[in-house]
């Protein structure tokens, strides 16, 4: 697993992966950092902000691997041509939220009254997509069925 943020003195992207040394709950609080609305993360006396900025999926970062899954919460068009990049023979699924879980966002996604249910609905989705993912997570390279 990789957690994208960027560096907010540089705009530099910044990778925290499991050699970076990097506790994760640290690192997610750094890729959460929406600028206006959460204050930066510091990291080793680095400040950073939401990986979004960069890029809202940083699928790009998946080069090299023959299947990449990718958890997309808001549209972006770049990510197609993220994913095109990553070469011919990758299997590539993207996950969007479900209708249950666009409801429960409502239409302010950072209104706390929406943590709740959006991580109810998240959940449940998740478990779906779980079944419907494993045979591609344990090697299979077929996609999976859509729907």
């Amino acid at each position: 697993m990789s957690v994208v943020a960027v560096e907010a003195a540089t705009g530099e992207r910044c990778v925290f992966g499991g050699s970076s040394g990097v506790d994760v709950v640290d690192a997610v609080a750094a890729s959460c950092a929406v600028p206006g609305v959460w204050p930066p993360a510091t990291i080793g006396g680095t400040r950073y902000v939401d990986g979004g900025i960069w890029s809202l999926t940083n699928s790009d970062l998946a080069i090299g691997c023959d299947r990449v899954v990718v958890l997309a919460p808001i549209p972006d068009p770049a990510m197609h041509a993220e994913l095109s990049g990553l070469g011919a023979g990758v299997v590539s699924v993207v996950i969007t939220p479900d209708t249950p879980s666009l409801e429960a966002f409502g239409s302010d996604v950072l209104d706390p009254a929406s943590r709740e249910p959006s991580a109810r609905a998240g959940r449940a989705q998740g478990r779906m997509e779980a079944a419907r993912l494993a045979p591609l997570l344990m090697g299979s390279r077929s996609p999976p069925d859509i729907g």
